[in-house]
């Protein structure tokens, strides 16, 4: 059976009738999702926590998650409690583990109140979660970020059995794993696995039982197998998306998730020149036929596209004439019978403009442009070729 998310959202017939008057949107796979998992599983017999942070890179995070316990993942990992709350409002039932700080006492209630696992590496916060949970008449689950040299956050390597001996006492409170970050450098990041396993050597010395284990996000989990331990986390890889371009030598078959499209909205001649958008940034050579779309930087697509970006018209790759505006790109139509109105292809799967070749060609990080695209946008979710959910603000 479906999860129970995708019976409440609109028919397919539905979802096709709202389409027809979007200037543009974003379509996510989920098919593909479920291919990237299986490729995952291929690599690790660990437990998969995918990383749904940052409204799932992008993609749209509630009816990934649903789709995700279809597939039987029991935990997720988010960087917002907002986020976490929202999956819990639209009923997602899995474990969802939280990094985002606690403050104040309605956060600490929240996360008890909704089974959220709080990351917690301070003594304070984990006995503000046990007095709330205590109060609550409930466990407060956590897991324990562990700093092994990203120093960023988390417990010293070298106090973390002291620190787990001391919360694990606490009333109410269960520790359910521990978890590090590595910093994706091959020799230090060998020294942050020795330092996270001496420290689940001291604890189990001292009878402490840890929980789950994870220290493996995508880079490691492609390239670092003794750091998967009993569990990964994978993000980027999950949506199809080789983090960098040395990645597309991995030896991993993905499947990109995400496509945007969007609709031409005005179509014109431009004569010889004649100078296109701001700063006169194209100047045409001879006339050409131009088209408007009602998308820019403001939807993900990067302003170091200008003169270079390409977008697919039916069956061809045009190009982006001039800057990239806030709302507004214009693409090449010479030669191309293509009307306002028509549908075409900003970001595709396949060809020169996908994630990994638009960021390349912008100088970005294929993370960056992911977590760029507007939270605005509709995003149309399809199993089987068919739509089955629709987020529209």
């Amino acid at each position: 059976m479906p999860h129970p998310y995708f019976g409440s959202q609109p028919s397919p017939e539905d979802i096709n009738r709202r389409i027809e008057g979007f200037p543009s949107w974003y379509e996510v796979d989920l098919d593909n999702i479920e291919f990237n998992l299986g490729q995952i599983k291929k690599l690790t017999d660990a437990e998969i926590i995918p990383c749904v942070k940052n409204n799932a890179y992008g993609h749209g995070q509630i009816p990934v998650v649903a789709h995700l316990e279809d597939l039987g993942i029991r935990r997720v990992l988010v960087a917002k409690l907002r986020e976490a709350l929202e999956m819990r409002r639209k009923g997602l039932t899995c474990d969802i583990v939280s990094m985002d700080p606690l403050f104040s006492d309605e956060n600490f209630e929240d996360v008890v109140e909704h089974g959220i696992t709080q990351t917690v590496y301070t003594k304070t916060v984990a006995e503000r979660l046990s007095a709330t949970a205590s109060r609550l008449g409930k466990t407060a689950r956590v897991f324990v970020k562990i700093d092994t040299g990203l120093r960023r956050v988390g417990v010293r390597h070298d106090e973390a059995a002291d620190f787990i001996e001391h919360i694990s006492k606490l009333a109410n409170l269960k520790v359910e794993g521990i978890f590090s970050t590595l910093t994706q450098n091959k020799a230090r990041d060998e020294e942050q696995l020795a330092r996270f396993l001496e420290a689940d050597a001291e604890m189990k010395r001292r009878g402490q039982d840890p929980g789950v284990r994870s220290l493996a996000s995508s880079d490691a989990t492609l390239y670092f197998p003794e750091a998967h331990l009993d569990a990964v986390r994978p993000g980027m890889i999950l949506y199809g998306i080789y983090p960098s371009e040395a990645d597309l030598e991995a030896e991993i078959e993905l499947r990109q998730a995400l496509s945007f499209k969007a609709r031409v909205e005005h179509v014109k001649w431009v004569e010889k020149g004649d100078s296109v958008t701001y700063w006169g940034r194209f100047v045409a050579p001879e006339q050409m036929r131009v088209g408007t779309l009602h998308v820019g930087f403001f939807d993900g697509i990067p302003r170091e596209l200008a003169n270079k970006g390409r977008i697919r018209v039916g069956d061809e790759f045009r190009s982006i004439l001039g800057s990239v505006s806030l709302n507004h790109v214009v693409v090449d139509l010479t030669g191309v019978d293509a009307r306002s109105g028509d549908i075409v292809e900003v970001v595709g799967r396949e060809g020169e403009n996908t994630v990994n070749r638009i960021s390349s060609m912008a100088g970005w990080m294929t993370y960056s442009l992911l977590n760029h695209l507007n939270p605005h946008t509709p995003r149309i979710f399809y199993r089987g070729g068919i739509p089955v959910a629709l987020l529209e603000p």
